[in-house]
């Protein structure tokens, strides 16, 4: 059996703004200097693991400053989940494609985040999943294939297709050896489907 295996932010929903404002403010709060253009290469890099982001955007800092800017991001991230917007598109594919395929969540995203997300959409997306893989889940994030192969054997899959948005879902799909379809056609998802 085929399952569907869908990234979250950027392909499901926008909430790019939701991660960069609430680490905004962490860096503030913990006097840490923002760098010129910090925020244009935080955008490129959404859909890493965030801990891997702020390794890559401040490399000096130790693995404990990096843990309070995320504990800090998490204080402000509920000040911004009025800004979350499901993609177009989303619910009209997930509705044609649930209960015929077993569909994964498989996010780079904490599961608090996720769960905050289920809770500020309507209808909840939470509905249309029957396993959620989330950054707490695995040792490596993407481009690492790990996540999607997660995402597979949690559902009983042997062979999934990813849907995602970055080069990073694209990576990590190849590399588990799945087909990759890139959220801009996720409206076009079931019909490429029945033509497996």
């Amino acid at each position: 059996m085929l399952g569907i295996l869908f990234d979250l932010d950027g392909t499901l929903v926008d909430s790019t703004d939701v991660h960069l404002y609430s680490f905004l403010d962490a860096l503030d709060a913990l006097n840490i200097l923002r760098k010129p253009g910090v925020e244009e290469a935080f955008r490129k890099q959404v859909g890493k693991r965030f801990v891997d982001i702020v390794r890559s955007l401040y490399p000096e800092l130790d693995d404990a400053t990096v843990q309070k800017i995320r504990e800090k991001k998490w204080e402000f991230t509920p000040k911004y989940l009025h800004m979350i917007r499901v993609l177009p598109g989303v619910y009209e594919a997930l509705d044609a494609l649930h209960g015929k395929y077993p569909m994964a969540l498989v996010t780079s995203a904490s599961r608090k985040f996720v769960q905050w997300v289920f809770g500020a959409t309507n209808p909840s997306l939470g509905m249309y999943f029957d396993v959620v893989v989330s950054a707490e889940d695995v040792k490596h994030g993407k481009p690492d294939p790990e996540p999607f192969i997660l995402g597979a054997r949690r559902l009983g899959v042997s062979d999934a297709v990813v849907v995602g948005d970055t080069e990073y879902d694209r990576i990590a799909a190849e590399r588990a050896g799945f087909r990759f379809f890139h959220a801009s056609r996720i409206a076009e998802l079931p019909k490429i489907l029945n033509s497996f």
